[in-house]
């Protein structure tokens, strides 16, 4: 069944791969998702594209539209910092033409590193969250989901998975990005060379086979419990930074939430239908390999 498992993730992968999502300008009564591919994987969806698929079959009349950027290891940050800008645009783009939907964003190593920047910015790269992204980030954004992101740290609040360490850029500030904690969820597993600093190459490439109903269902779960609004009213916390560190990436292989009124800052940085619970349980792996076969 495992091998099964796999090559229905390998299939539903190459599907979502050669399709490159233009957001065509309709507003979603379902999620609007974001997404953003890791280093290397060809322009579309990627492999997080599978996350974002399951999240779709639980809440109907929902969109999917990816991040365009270079995802190369060659100039790794100038490939990184393009993701995170573009996932700023396209949110506001988004919240600015549909006020009344919802919008979750998601993303893959790389992409991950990207999105999250985007949220809790990188001042050492000169990159601000404007005021504009936090109202967003406040309201209209309720899901982010991050996998084998190198920006890592089993610190945060929103870490999940195996791992007990940090990763290559390992974020040590997070004042731009924890009013929003409860919305934000970022699996690394131990070994992982990117997000763990381990050895394993093979764990970096296995959070589809381990996480992506988790990841599916609590995109869901926030979507039906999004009502809260974040207060961005005030900015005066101080710039949150990413450590410099050396080196580059080389190849791509749960947080009790509290939902609160939270006044948040100005920080400068780097960067349907409803859902029952119970289709949860009949999402098995059989359920799960059945829906993707129909799929493909």
């Amino acid at each position: 069944m495992k091998g099964l498992l796999s090559r229905a993730l390998t299939l539903a992968t190459a599907l979502f791969q050669r399709q490159a999502l233009v957001w065509d300008g309709t507003c979603s009564t379902g999620i609007h998702m974001i997404v953003a591919r890791g280093s290397t994987e060809p322009d579309g969806y990627g492999r997080i594209g599978v996350v974002a698929q399951n999240a779709s079959l639980l809440i109907p009349n929902s969109s999917i539209a990816t991040v365009v950027y270079p995802a190369t290891f060659e100039n790794y940050f100038t490939s990184y910092a393009a993701g995170a800008s573009e996932f700023e645009k396209l949110v506001l783009q988004y919240v600015d033409a549909c006020p009344d939907s919802k919008v979750a964003l998601l993303g893959y190593s790389q992409g991950a590193h990207a999105m999250m920047d985007a949220v809790c910015g990188n001042s050492d790269d000169g990159f601000f969250v404007s005021s504009e992204f936090q109202k967003a980030l406040g309201s209209q954004v309720i899901a982010i989901v991050a996998f084998g992101s190198p920006d890592f740290n089993k610190t945060h609040p929103w870490s999940a998975g195996t791992s007990t360490g940090a990763g290559l850029f390992a974020r040590q500030n997070i004042t731009a990005c924890e009013p929003y904690a409860a919305r934000i969820r970022s699996w690394c597993d131990k070994g992982d060379i990117y997000c763990d600093l381990g050895s394993d190459r093979s764990v970096h490439g296995s959070y589809f086979a381990n996480y992506t109903l988790d990841a599916a269902e609590f995109i869901a779960e926030r979507f039906n419990s999004s009502d809260t609004v974040v207060d961005v009213s005030t900015t005066t916390a101080p710039p949150t930074t990413t450590p410099t560190q050396s080196g580059t990436e080389t190849t791509d292989g749960t947080t009790t939430e509290t939902t609160t009124d939270t006044t948040t800052t100005s920080t400068p940085g780097s960067g349907a239908g409803s859902f029952n619970p119970s289709w949860i349980m009949m999402l098995s792996m059989a359920g799960t390999l059945m829906i993707w076969t129909e799929l493909l």
